[in-house]
């Protein structure tokens, strides 16, 4: 972490506030699966923790539900070469939920009014989706295709908007409107990879609860910087049994083994922000993680059937609570929290989405610069079954911090 503090009084006291109320989720078409737009209602709730006048930390909640439907498509029969068959589905129920954190800036206030800007990062997460083929698809063998079913899923979400709230006591406001465009990245291969962008409105009312002013002693410190180090462990370690067509056309066994011959290395821009409680931080990271991984190909005789190294760009986004044991120059340190990760370049592979960071780590004050080692581990959720490609869910990695 190379840190550049700002220490910042607070004017007015920090204050939590509380937010909930009713939701609309516009999707956009989807061509890449046929599925139609659709308007989904719902909740949404948040909390705040206000740590300077106009900077606050937010936790983002929401669920939307409704029903979506399948836009027509054409496929070459299964039964008759050379005859189209029109598909068309029953709409069905679909549900979305989001889990969102980030800051929150308040943008302008005048009067009674107030507006505030807010990014977040996070995970969203749909249920199955099962919709009801109007005619059955008739195949060779097997009973007919009676529907079309889309899977639950989870995948890395941002939302970036804002809000215009109104003052109606000290302790309670109406959000007149919160607009926001809401992004989901999904995807099991580079081919597949898509970002869907979404219109979320909400409104509802804010409860605001607080303590009297801290004082020109509470002072908090604002910093930015860079963090990076390495990984201890590999990327990616997992065996899969499958079939490959022989040279003389029949079908033989393979066994696909994914894994990583290097360490990975991470780097990225860090930004912590003090907290109204002594010794007590909030850092975000955006640590740029390249995972190293090689695929090979095995015969059933063990030989070496093919092998291919690629690479699979990765940015993971920590939101850490931090905890800083005494006032000496020498500072233990402890950290937990969620962390979240999105993927490109994928390969084959389709890394998972969220996961939990604890770490521990030391400051040193050396005159004007200060060191800080950290060691972090984290439980990534399970990649999806579907790929042959898995990423090792237990991960540590070592990084170091300076700071001036």
């Amino acid at each position: 972490m190379l840190l550049f503090p700002l220490t910042v009084v607070p004017q007015e006291p920090p204050k939590v506030e509380v937010f909930g109320g009713y939701s609309c989720l516009a999707l956009t078409e989807q061509s890449r699966t046929s599925l139609k737009a659709a308007s989904l209602s719902g909740w949404n709730a948040s909390v705040k923790l206000n740590v300077t006048p106009r900077l606050g930390l937010l936790a983002d909640f929401a669920g939307n539900y409704g029903q979506r439907g399948l836009t027509p498509y054409t496929i070459n029969s299964l039964t008759t070469p050379g005859e189209l068959m029109r598909v068309e589905a029953v709409p069905g129920d679909m549900g979305q939920h989001t889990f969102l954190f980030g800051p929150e800036v308040r943008f302008l206030r005048r009067d009674r009014l107030s507006v505030n800007v807010r990014a977040l990062i996070g995970v969203a997460h749909t249920n199955m989706l099962v919709l009801p083929l109007r005619e059955p698809i008739q195949r060779p063998t097997g009973s007919p295709i009676t529907e079309r079913t889309f899977p639950s899923a989870s995948m890395f979400a941002a939302a970036f908007g804002g809000s215009l709230d109104y003052r109606i006591t000290n302790r309670l406001s109406y959000r007149i409107v919160q607009p926001e465009i809401l992004l989901t990245r999904m995807g099991s291969a580079a081919s597949e990879n898509w970002n869907q962008y979404t219109f979320r409105l909400s409104t509802a009312v804010v409860f605001t609860s607080g303590e009297p002013s801290f004082g020109q002693s509470s002072g908090r410190h604002f910093s930015v910087g860079v963090i990076g180090g390495a990984a201890l462990t590999d990327a990616f370690g997992h065996e899969s049994t499958g079939f490959i067509i022989g040279p003389n056309g029949g079908i033989q066994p393979m066994v696909s083994r994914s894994y990583s011959t290097l360490k990975d290395y991470a780097i990225g821009p860090t930004l912590e922000v003090g907290l109204p409680w002594r010794n007590l931080a909030v850092e975000i990271d955006a640590l740029y993680r390249p995972l190293n991984l090689t695929m090979a190909g095995i015969n059933p005789d063990g030989s070496l059937n093919s092998i291919s190294p690629a690479t699979v760009i990765t940015w993971e986004l920590p939101a850490l609570a931090k905890y800083r044991f005494g006032s000496r120059s020498l500072k233990p340190f402890i950290e937990a929290g969620p962390s979240f990760r999105v993927s490109g370049n994928l390969n084959g592979a389709s890394p998972s989405v969220y996961g939990g960071t604890a770490g521990i780590g030391i400051e040193a004050n050396l005159r004007k610069l200060r060191i800080g080692p950290v060691v972090r581990y984290t439980h990534w959720s399970a990649d999806p079954d579907f790929t042959s490609s898995r990423t090792k869910r237990n991960q540590v990695e070592l990084l170091v911090g300076l700071s001036f």
